[in-house]
């Protein structure tokens, strides 16, 4: 198993070949937020089998970042997100 970390809580988790991605945030700057360390993820980095959105917030389900995701990764969101979030 190989986990990335690409900062806030956006990382990588890869196991047999299998890759899950958890709240992609690919920007610089969001809001109050800005990263410290390191550069904005590698466009590889939007490749994943699975990605998983933990929770509703802005910083967690990010649109623009959601809509760099590779063609076919399977979104997998809380209860409620589809109606909460028009064009999910």
């Amino acid at each position: 198993m190989e986990v990335t970390w690409w900062g806030h809580a956006t990382c990588t988790i890869e196991d047999s070949g299998v890759r899950v991605l958890t709240d992609p945030l690919f920007v610089r700057r969001f809001a109050h937020l800005r990263r410290r360390r390191g550069e904005v993820p590698p466009p590889e980095a939007a490749v994943a089998e699975v990605v998983l959105v933990s929770h509703l917030h802005s910083d967690h389900l990010h649109l623009p970042s959601l809509a760099r995701l590779a063609p076919g990764s399977r979104l997998i969101v809380p209860s409620g997100a589809v109606a909460a979030v028009p064009g999910l």
